[in-house]
């Protein structure tokens, strides 16, 4: 299967039904099939055909995905660019990626693309086309008269196993990775997601999350178009705006970021906004009892952008206990093994170590990486990531492998640590890092986001009777939302905050072995 044949079948059968939904235009399926039929016609026009690589720097719109699919019927590898990316960043998105024409927006939000690809066009050999989109009006539809020719679609010859997308991976210590994957895998993914989420016809899932990365492509547009119901697309985040979208447009599937969730919980509205929110995410947080009802069929799963996104999940008819106790099982064929990370020896189950997957929605390669250079004789991806499999089968990830502090010589997961705080009322949100210690090597320090007034003190007791005593942090700070440092992905940065915790240390002069700090 090829994604222009996904699409034609789903236009065949649901034709007339709303596939798109925006503030801009409302996009039905037939209307998306013929719209990506003219965009493939125009990039075929400009060059674009088999493996050429077409870069699409465009806000949550419906246009993202009708461009999205034109590429793809022209034959293009789409690399999806972040809207939150800095000249800098984007540069070398679409340098590495040897993009050749690039579709999109003049600006959004502060950004100024004109600007920022004038001073990087000297760095960039391989551009030679860039098509600007603008809006016909503010909240109006896009012009896609520069991109868009008439007539059937191109025949382009896209076969399932050819390269569809490179994403790129939010990067810290060193630049993103660019992952590939192909038509059949992306497919395979949608489907295999809109099952374990129990997708039907006559569901609304809300678009927030960005197309650009492959949880908003795969798991909420893809997934959602596989079993003919509507994405209802929002740009920018505001709470208040998100809960009168929500109820207007009846959504039932919900994706978002924990801070999200915890926003519009949070929102004056909330109370008197009457949500229809059943499926979707986040059945093993905090935030789902207050968005979901007490039936809903929300889940609680594990992935990356390597993945597809979604690896292990519970599907969304098991009970509420499973669903809301671990990630779940591996779904759509995958095979999970957890491994020594020091030596590669598969474990038991109940041992922690490094998280391996194998299965038909994984990556093909890195970007101008060799597929041997990406995993091991057996084909398993190394994620990097810390977790145990249970009597179950089932995943109970634990936090990156980097995020695993090693202090007095025993491991601790920061993700552990950050639960404990998130069990406690007044948390809205917990970051934990090593922080560097002469004698024991690391220190667990932590950074919290309070929802209410709450000591200290307080959280630190909340922790030593939910913790072993080497997992309590033994500095605290207590941070509003707006002063933790951020990627471009829009998540925390932990390598900041790690030499923000850093920082903080020294100013204070706290002695080797000094008690847990209490620093608001």
């Amino acid at each position: 299967m090829t994604l222009p044949a996904l699409l034609d079948g789903l236009a065949a059968r649901f034709g007339a039904r709303e596939a798109l939904v925006s503030q801009r235009r409302r996009m039905t399926y037939a209307g998306l099939a013929a719209e990506s039929a003219g965009i493939g016609r125009g990039l075929a026009a400009r060059g674009v055909e088999r493996g050429t690589r077409v870069g699409l720097l465009v806000p949550n719109w419906p246009e993202w995905i009708a461009t999205a699919f034109g590429v793809w019927r022209a034959g293009g590898l789409l690399v999806p660019l972040s809207t939150l990316g800095r000249p800098r960043e984007l540069a070398y998105c679409l340098a590495h990626a040897e993009v050749r024409v690039l579709v999109a927006v003049r600006s959004f939000l502060r950004h100024d693309y004109v600007a920022g690809l004038e001073e990087s066009t000297p760095r960039l050999p391989a551009l030679r086309e860039v098509v600007w989109l603008t809006p016909a009006a503010e909240g109006g539809a896009v012009d896609l008269g520069p991109l868009r020719l008439p007539g059937p679609p191109p025949a382009a010859s896209v076969a399932p196993d050819d390269p569809a997308t490179v994403f790129f991976t939010s990067g810290t210590t060193a630049e993103p990775k660019g992952v590939v994957h192909v038509h059949r895998a992306l497919c395979r993914a949608a489907d295999d997601i809109a099952a374990v989420l129990g997708l039907a016809p006559e569901d609304r899932t809300w678009g927030y999350l960005p197309f650009f990365f492959a949880g908003g492509l795969v798991a909420v547009a893809l997934a959602t178009l596989a079993r003919g119901g509507a994405v209802v697309m929002q740009d920018v985040f505001e709470p208040g705006e998100t809960l009168r979208l929500l109820e207007a447009e009846r959504c039932t599937v919900f994706f978002a970021w924990p801070h999200q969730a915890e926003a519009l919980i949070a929102h004056p509205r909330f109370a008197a906004t009457r949500l229809a929110l059943t499926k979707g995410v986040g059945a093993n947080t905090k935030w789902a009892p207050a968005l979901y009802p007490p039936d809903h069929r929300a889940v609680g799963t594990y992935g990356m952008t390597e993945t597809l996104p979604l690896c292990t999940a519970w599907p969304w008819d098991a009970p509420l206990a499973l669903r809301a106790g671990s990630h779940g099982p591996p779904v759509g064929g995958k095979e999970i093994r957890i491994v020594a990370p020091e030596t590669g020896q598969a474990l038991p189950a109940g041992r922690e170590g490094e998280i391996c997957v194998r299965g038909p929605t994984l990556f093909a390669h890195y970007y101008r990486h060799e597929p041997s250079e990406c995993f091991d004789p057996e084909g398993f991806f190394h994620t990097g990531d810390l977790g145990r499999l249970d009597e179950r089968g089932a995943l109970h990830f634990l936090g990156r492998l980097k995020d695993v502090i090693k202090t007095a010589g025993v491991n601790v997961a920061a993700a552990e640590v950050e639960a404990a705080l998130l069990a406690h009322a007044a948390v809205g949100a917990a970051h934990v890092v090593g922080v560097p210690h002469p004698t024991r090597g690391e220190n667990v320090a932590a950074f919290v986001v309070a929802k209410s007034a709450v000591a200290a003190d307080e959280l630190l007791a909340h922790c030593r009777a939910r913790l072993s005593s080497y997992k309590v942090p033994r500095h605290l700070w207590l941070r509003r939302e707006d002063e933790l440092p951020e990627k471009a992905s829009g998540k925390v940065d932990k390598s900041a905050l790690r030499a923000e915790a850093a920082r903080l240390v020294r100013a204070a002069g706290d002695p080797p072995g000094s008690p847990p700090a209490r620093r608001a």
